[in-house]
């Protein structure tokens, strides 16, 4: 009888885990975004898919009461850590999902704070905004209707959700402020900021994170082109990005210049574990010089130390290139004519220091990442 009960507990429990899926549904109608999704950094934000989170966790005090306070911005699908009723564990959710389709496209409102930002979620079922300059301000609610004495019928909408398209947060990127603004450590200390300036510019986190690529989004009607869903800058999108990184060399008597323009809208690289490098070298008769590599980063820490995030106090130093912002780096040697000079700025996701130390060795965190290169023929 005791078996019996625990079978029937135990199917229940699966049952209830599967009936959480979100995206189930999402990729009847949009499978070009969801196998797009299946990469991006959404779908692997949880410590069971992102080995740079779960280094982090593995250290965090926290984790010896399970007292996992991500779940906010890293697996938000999960509604039983979300809601208390479970701890942190490994579930399909987890794995497949952990930032949902629904997730993001529930996002009525950002309430800001200084400890970080919240997303705040529509309670209306099955009503999702989105972004669609064509019909920016309207509804579109599915509808169903009957011609010729119901001989005849014509659907408008989607059978499985409502679309608003007249949140301006989709349009003006502030719903990506909820997880990715700022935050602090539990010492009031800012452990990270992108600091963004928007300014004039008509970029967005959306239109330079998500830019408009061939292929339809929805398979009822070919609409030729989409939002990329792919989010992943460590992996996919670096190509996409590298038009807002300008490279440019000036050479002067006693050497040369590069000077490093950013035109995004938000500081590079601020988070603690990066660290982002210029590589130059010359090609100079058949022959490779390597320059000095230039290192910018944001390190913060205790004591004039580094340290770990959560105890950070203090920053330590900053030569992270800030929005709009154009670094300028000398070098000493003499350029020759016929010389190439071979300019490369990228970044690691984890500084091979901290990875060292943090015992990561995953390579999609480890190596070397190209956001931009550019050759100088002198």
């Amino acid at each position: 009888m005791k078996l019996w009960i625990t079978l029937v507990l135990l199917i229940i429990a699966t049952v209830q885990t599967q009936a959480t899926l979100e995206n189930t549904t999402c990729k009847k109608c949009h499978p070009i975004i969801y196998a797009e999704y299946q990469n991006s950094m959404h779908a692997k934000a949880s410590i069971f898919q992102d080995p740079v989170h779960k280094a982090i966790w593995d250290k965090h005090p926290a984790k010896a009461k399970n007292n996992y306070k991500c779940a906010k911005c890293h697996t938000p699908s999960d509604h039983a850590i979300m809601s208390g009723k479970s701890k942190l564990m490994d579930n399909e959710i987890q794995r497949t999902e952990p930032i949902s389709c629904q997730q993001c496209h529930k996002i009525e409102s950002i309430k800001k704070h200084a400890k970080s930002n919240k997303n705040i979620l529509t309670h209306k079922k099955k009503y999702f905004f989105s972004a669609n300059k064509s019909k920016k301000g309207s509804k579109v609610v599915f509808k169903e209707e009957s011609h010729f004495f119901g001989m005849f019928t014509t659907t408008t909408g989607s059978p499985y959700h409502d679309i608003d398209y007249s949140n301006e947060n989709f349009y003006n990127g502030n719903m990506c402020m909820g997880c990715h603004a700022h935050k602090q450590n539990g010492k009031s200390f800012t452990v990270c900021d992108m600091e963004i300036k928007q300014g004039k510019s008509k970029e967005t986190c959306i239109s330079c994170h998500m830019p408009k690529i061939e292929g339809t989004f929805v398979n009822l009607h070919n609409t030729k082109i989409h939002a990329f869903h792919g989010i992943s800058i460590h992996h996919i999108t670096p190509s996409m990005l590298s038009k807002y990184i300008k490279l440019f060399l000036k050479p002067y008597s006693e050497g040369f210049e590069i000077a490093i323009k950013n035109e995004a809208t938000h500081t590079l690289f601020p988070q603690p574990l990066r660290l982002n490098q210029l590589r130059v070298s010359i090609e100079r008769e058949g022959k490779t010089i390597e320059l000095k590599t230039e290192s910018f980063a944001r390190v913060i820490g205790k004591d004039g130390k580094p340290s770990m995030p959560w105890l950070a106090n203090a920053i330590i130093k900053d030569t992270s290139i800030k929005a709009h912002e154009t670094r300028k780096v000398a070098y000493d040697t003499l350029l020759k004519k016929g010389d190439t000079v071979v300019v490369k700025f990228g970044y690691y996701v984890v500084n091979p220091k901290s990875a060292k130390k943090l015992g990561i060795t995953d390579k999609s965190a480890t190596q070397f990442i190209v956001l931009t290169s550019k050759r100088f023929k002198i």
